[in-house]
């Protein structure tokens, strides 16, 4: 893939084979990092093709602790085996997605052009790349535009095809790739990080990352983005700590002409005063050979290296350096600060400096360890650490630095190619104070639109934000940067922080009447908040105004307004205004033959519909579906096609939702959506789940979760959480849960949410008395503070709940809740879960009231809807709790048949727990016909034999369990109930029957025939 010509310009010399800032050399030795450089080279990638997989290695260190120079190292280690790429990230002006673009524009340069056509297939990859790369059309011809789409889709586009380049130029060659300074990164840019770590299996690459590693040095987003790459598979953190003494004169012997053992004291000194930072050595041995106190003794040497004193950073050191610099050189080095870490020489030349006087002030910079000249790049120098920079910038008043910014911004504007828009307003910022806001404004305004086109919506806000700081005369004008600042925000996943800025925008645009303006802010407000749920009625009032004062007649932007009033009206309940508004929407869109308004429209009415215009609902989606299919929109397509899923599963056709599902996975993949996907799988898992399919549904939650990952400004640890609450439930696992729902139920935020599933959880635990505490709660503050999150799903664990504690006051309330439900499906959300018929969970509570009449036609329903579905998981339970209540009123007959098609489901599903329950009353039923058949109730639907001395069902399967010789632990496990639980039944056991010891306890379960039938059958 490398360009064959630039090959042989590398082979013949006239290329050098690292970039240049991995060539800078240093005239101290590398010591005391061998340990660390081997562990990176063992990393290095191998040239059998076949051996791919990116690797990543992190490299922290405090300031000065030696990075740069351990990965030049390595990168002089690899480059006749590798290709070797460099990034860095700057302090000063952050480039969007900066390191990376670097590295890209490098792999591009040295690739040749048809083979890396070749390698991005088709252009659609080329289209993704040409954000970061808008000179890739040069290398490659006319590209197509990137996809529109959500940010978190397009942020997932880019960087998969930056993966997909990286994949493509490994299998030509082994590569490493460098890149500095995380500690500055943009946020975008750690992202993409995080992505290659997780997914370019096949790029046979090392990536080398380095930052500063001290607390105050990490800023939220490079924390989080460590916390994210500990998860990734294969990921090596190095870190570098200061220098011990012994290498500490490593470093030194050589300088002193000397063995390590002759600078023992000096060596000591050095480390005493530094804590063996190696910058900060060098920078100190710098001082003495410029004090000219470096002595021929050790001891003379280590004297003189304490009589500097301790280095405050490194400011002290560089003050005094530059008082020994010349004027020239040290006016050089003041405006080079001001430009950069890294700067070109025509930049930041002083006007009255001559050619002999600017080449003496360089020299000099150089020689005093300053600046070093920066390799293949002419007239390009750096600062030898950015410690030295920023102690020569922060020594400058105020008046000078903005003085200096305005000359370096009007240097780089009139350069020839002129530098980059953001880099002009961080000057031309800078220096507002005395050139004014013009230029200020104007460059943050472009190189916050770049932004916004790079998808660093960080950035993008900074500058629009920047831009109104520094003042916009005109007021429409600032109302139309509000919008700009607005969008960047919710973009950026800041709904809550975007809703001021349109809110703003609003202000003004009423102010002097500009009713587009206006419309535009209202869409952009109702957009903000209706994705992240955020009730504000202020939105319908600002999108009602807007609609008034538009001009009469139909157009593009009012469908919009209306669409977002139909939303926002549904939002808050206003279901009547939200139909005329959604109808209103629709036919102007027709009017309009406005097929891409109208299929928008179409695919959002799930959100407006109302439980008995689901069919409707489900028709408008498939038209929906198949005018985004017609345009070739697979957002929008995928978008429709999921709410799809969401209806079907509501209306109980999850047959046809299964079907539907299949094909949006395939579309969704294509069009690479985080969202769509996290939707998708969560559907799975629900789908999953009602199948009687456990390992899908807790795969597919998993996966699920993972894309959620990727999605900005969206918490989906709910949606995570219901899902493996199902999941554990059925696979008797619901006592891993138990600490995470106490804790959540004992959160003020929210313990209305979770508060009904942990009453359950303690119930199905055997917890009853802690159960019913947690129901008494429920009930003394009623239902209503549950319906802000999880109502249907907190009905439905209230009424399983009540069931086993026996809550009948609380019963009344939940039945009255459910029963508008009944005949219905009973649907968390939008299919984040689904736990089949409602009249299951209404016979339930028929049951505790004691009407069994109306329980047993509730279960009849419940059971015909579940089979009906296929929601087997449901069907056994409906079939147990059935047989239960049957059983419970002496209807053995047709108890029996149901208990014995539920314990067949339970065992094929694999629930353990459904199967421990079905064996209390499986033994009940056995028992009572036993050799006496004499039997009674406890009022619980479990039938005890009056020769088992009153031992309950509970006790009895325990005691069979015993008697086949498993441990408490054991019988625990089996049972889905804890240890100390089960102590406490066999003590109860042992008191009950007489017995002495378990050995007595299992020769009565002999006796009496209690353990010739298995536990499970």
């Amino acid at each position: 893939m490398i360009n064959a010509d630039h090959r042989d310009r590398i082979e013949g010399g006239d290329v050098p084979k690292l970039p240049g800032q991995l060539q800078l050399t240093s005239s101290f030795p590398f010591a005391g990092r061998a340990g660390e450089l081997a562990t990176l080279r063992s990393l290095l990638p191998g040239t059998d093709a076949a051996a791919g997989g990116l690797r990543l290695a992190l490299v922290g260190g405090e300031a000065g602790s030696g990075k740069s120079r351990l990965v030049r190292e390595l990168a002089v280690a690899a480059a006749d085996s590798a290709l070797v790429l460099y990034g860095a990230c700057d302090v000063v002006v952050r480039r969007p997605y900066g390191p990376f673009v670097e590295v890209l524009e490098q792999l591009i340069e040295r690739t040749d052009g048809e083979r890396l056509r070749e390698a991005l297939g088709g252009g659609s990859i080329a289209g993704e790349l040409s954000r970061l790369l808008p000179d890739l059309q040069d290398h490659l011809g006319a590209l197509k535009p990137p996809v529109s789409a959500d940010p978190d889709t397009e942020r997932h586009r880019l960087h998969s095809a930056v993966a997909e380049l990286l994949a493509a130029a490994g299998r030509d060659s082994p590569m490493v790739i460098v890149i500095e300074d995380l500690h500055w990164a943009d946020t975008p840019a750690l992202l993409l990080l995080s992505h290659l770590a997780r997914g370019v299996a096949d790029a046979r690459a090392l990536l080398v990352a380095t930052f500063r590693s001290t607390l105050a040095e990490v800023p939220e987003p490079l924390s989080d983005a460590l916390v994210e790459l500990r998860r990734a598979e294969g990921v090596v953190r190095l870190r570098l700590d200061g220098l011990a003494v012994e290498e500490v004169a490593e470093l030194v012997a050589p300088l002193a002409d000397a063995q390590p053992r002759e600078v023992a004291h000096t060596a000591a000194a050095l480390h005493e005063l530094t804590g063996g930072n190696p910058f900060l050595i060098t920078e100190l041995w710098r001082s003495l050979a410029e004090r000219d106190r470096r002595c021929a003794g050790d001891l003379e040497t280590a004297a003189a290296v304490r009589s500097l004193g301790s280095p405050e950073g490194v400011r002290e050191v560089v003050a005094h350096r530059l008082a020994h610099l010349s004027e020239g050189s040290a006016e050089l080095l003041e405006i080079a600060a001001v430009a950069g870490s890294e700067f070109e020489l025509p930049v930041v030349v002083p006007e009255r400096l001559g050619e002999a006087e600017l080449g003496a002030a360089i020299e000099q910079a150089v020689a005093h360890g300053m600046i070093e000249e920066v390799p293949s790049r002419p007239l390009a120098y750096r600062f030898s650490h950015e410690l030295v920079r920023r102690a020569v910038y922060d020594r400058l008043p105020a008046l000078r630095r903005a003085e200096l910014h305005l000359l370096v911004g009007e240097s780089l504007e009139h350069r020839t190619p002129p530098a980059p828009p953001a880099e002009l307003a961080h000057h031309f910022t800078a220096a507002a104070a005395i050139d004014g806001p013009r230029r200020a404004v104007a460059y943050s305004l472009v190189a916050g639109r770049a932004a916004l086109r790079s998808l660093d919506f960080d950035e993008a806000e900074a500058r629009f934000a920047s831009a109104l700081q520094l003042g916009v005369p005109e007021p429409l004008e600032r109302a139309a940067i509000g919008l700009e600042l607005g969008a960047a925000r919710f973009r950026g996943g800041r709904s809550r922080e975007a809703i001021p800025a349109f809110k703003d925008a609003a202000s003004i645009a009423r102010e002097h009447g500009d009713a587009e303006l206006l419309a535009a802010a209202a869409v952009g407000l109702e957009e903000a908040c209706w994705r992240p749920a955020i009730t504000d009625e202020g939105t319908i009032e600002m999108l009602q105004e807007a609609s008034a004062k538009l001009p009469d007649g139909d157009s593009q932007l009012r469908v919009k307004v209306l669409a977002g009033s139909s939303r926002a009206l549904a939002f808050v309940g206003r279901f009547g205004e939200s139909s005329r508004a959604e109808g209103e929407a629709i036919a102007m869109a027709r009017r309009l033959d406005d097929r891409r308004g109208l299929a928008s429209v179409l695919a959002r009415t799930y959100w407006t519909r109302t439980d008995q215009s689901l069919d409707h609902t489900l028709q408008m989606l498939t038209e929906a579906r198949d005018l985004a299919e017609q345009l070739s929109e697979l957002d929008l397509q995928a978008e429709a096609m999921e709410w799809r899923i969401a209806a079907l599963i509501a209306l109980g056709d999850l047959r046809a939702a299964e079907l539907e599902l299949t094909e949006v996975q395939e579309l969704v993949a294509r069009a690479r959506q985080p969202f769509a996907l996290h939707v998708a799988e969560h559907y799975a898992s629900t789908l999953a789940l009602c199948g009687g399919r456990l390992a899908q549904a807790e795969a597919a939650a998993q996966r699920s979760h993972e894309w959620s990952r990727l999605l900005t400004g969206r918490d989906a640890s709910g949606v995570y959480g219901v899902q493996m609450f199902g999941v554990r439930r059925e696979q008797g696992r619901l006592s891993e849960l138990q600490p995470v729902l106490r804790m959540l139920a004992a959160d003020v935020q929210a313990e209305d949410a979770w508060r009904p599933a942990l009453a359950l959880v303690l119930a199905e635990l055997g917890l009853r008395d802690e159960a019913a505490e947690q129901l008494r709660r429920i009930r003394d503050d009623g239902l209503e503070p549950l319906r802000a999150s999880l109502w249907v799903a907190s009905l439905a664990y209230l009424a399983e709940a009540c069931a086993l504690v026996g809550d009948r006051d609380l019963a009344a309330l939940v039945y009255a809740e459910l029963a508008p439900l009944s005949g219905g499906n009973v649907v968390v959300g939008h299919g984040v879960a689904c736990y089949g018929a409602a009249d299951r969970f209404l016979g339930l509570l028929a049951g505790v009231l004691d009407d069994v009449g109306r329980a047993d036609a509730h279960f009849v329903r419940a059971a015909a809807l579940n089979r009906q579905m296929g929601a087997f998981t449901w069907l056994g339970h409906t079939l147990y709790a059935h047989g239960a209540l049957l059983a419970r009123v002496g209807d053995s007959a047709r108890a029996a048949g149901l208990l014995d098609e539920s314990l067949a489901l339970a065992r094929r599903i694999e629930m353990p727990a459904l199967v421990a329950r079905i064996g209390e009353v499986e033994v009940a039923r056995d028992v009572a016909g036993g050799a006496d058949g004499m039997h009674g109730s406890d009022g619980s639907g479990v039938v005890r034999d009056a020769a088992a001395d009153e031992l309950t069902g509970r006790e009895l399967q325990i005691l069979r369990l015993v008697a086949a010789g498993h441990s408490n632990r054991r019988v625990g496990e089996e049972l889905s109930i804890s240890g100390h639980t089960v102590a406490n039944h066999v003590r109860s056991i042992l008191r009950k029957t007489g017995a002495c010891n378990r050995t007595e306890a299992a020769g009565y379960a002999f006796r009496h025939a209690l353990i010739d039938r298995p536990a499970d059958r």
